[in-house]
């Protein structure tokens, strides 16, 4: 069956392990990852939930030919079979890691698995990445174009950063007046005016010898976000609760770029984006000899 199921959408490292580690495997009482976009699995549950009825709602109302409302409700009151269909599908159940007294095949269980992977793709993604997920394992087709005032919902229309309006590239009201002079003309002694949405500059380095212990995740990131490299941090936990170890790696395009140990999650995922950083060449030259010589 596993087979006949589109693929489900990617989450990182950190949101596989809030998905498919059972609370079983952590101690009681627990804090939240405040450094994690997730905080744990239960949030994630608790967003996926929501997100996933009010998604396999839209995709129902949009089926053709049109449901009734009350048949579109016996619909939605039917999701719980269709959620244990996809989990049991896509074979999640063997891939959660818990203790051997747990059962994961009970429908709150069941529920509770799938919301949670439905809000780490909705965090990671956003409603278009969950609604073309759902719509496409409830069988939905591509809708055809529309026209009119039955256009096609925004989500599934391609946005235009810049507007374009023919061969003379301004709306017919902006086309320049031959007989008036633009404000910027040097007539005027002024300058043009600047860019209407200039890019952001990156951040500066923190690398710098004088501050060794600037916060580094934050530039890696970014840098990798406008190289447009996919990053993950697939994280491990060892040891006691009370004084246990954490190690991290980072993975660009799935490739381990560096790997950090420290006694919390943020800590070894600093040091193993500070190791990526250097790995992928991205700091200046003398930083790099820096780094390598003997303190």
């Amino acid at each position: 069956m596993a087979s006949t199921l589109p693929p489900a959408p990617k989450i990182d490292g950190e949101a596989m392990l809030e998905v498919f580690v059972h609370r079983s495997m952590k101690f009681s009482g627990a804090p939240l990852n405040s450094d994690s976009p997730y905080g744990d699995g239960a949030r994630l549950a608790a967003l996926g939930s929501k997100v996933l009825e009010a998604v396999y709602t839209d995709v129902l109302f949009n089926q053709r030919p049109m449901l009734p409302a009350d048949e579109l409700r016996k619909q939605v009151g039917k999701l719980q079979d269709r959620v244990n269909e996809w989990v049991e599908g896509y074979r999640w159940r063997e891939k959660v890691r818990c203790t051997p007294e747990t059962k994961l095949d009970t429908p709150e269980e069941t529920r509770l698995l799938f919301d949670s992977y439905v809000g780490a793709v909705f965090v990671g993604g956003g409603y278009k990445a969950v609604r073309d997920w759902i719509g496409a394992l409830v069988g939905e087709a591509p809708p055809p174009a529309q026209q009119g005032l039955y256009a096609e919902p925004e989500y599934k229309r391609p946005k235009m950063d810049v507007p374009t309006y023919g061969m003379g590239g301004l709306p017919p009201m902006q086309q320049p007046n031959p007989h008036v002079l633009p404000i910027h003309s040097p007539m005027y002694g002024l300058p043009p005016p600047p860019p209407a949405n200039p890019p952001p500059p990156l951040p500066s380095n923190p690398l710098a010898p004088a501050q060794p212990h600037s916060a580094f995740l934050p530039l890696f990131n970014q840098t990798a976000q406008q190289r447009r490299l996919e990053v993950q941090y697939p994280a491990q936990f060892s040891g006691p609760a009370h004084a246990g170890r954490w190690t991290v790696q980072c993975l660009v395009n799935g490739i381990e770029r560096g790997i950090g140990t420290g006694s919390s999650k943020q800590l070894a995922k600093e040091e193993a984006a500070r190791q990526a950083y250097h790995a992928m060449g991205w700091a200046p030259r003398e930083l790099e000899s820096s780094s390598r010589s003997p303190s």
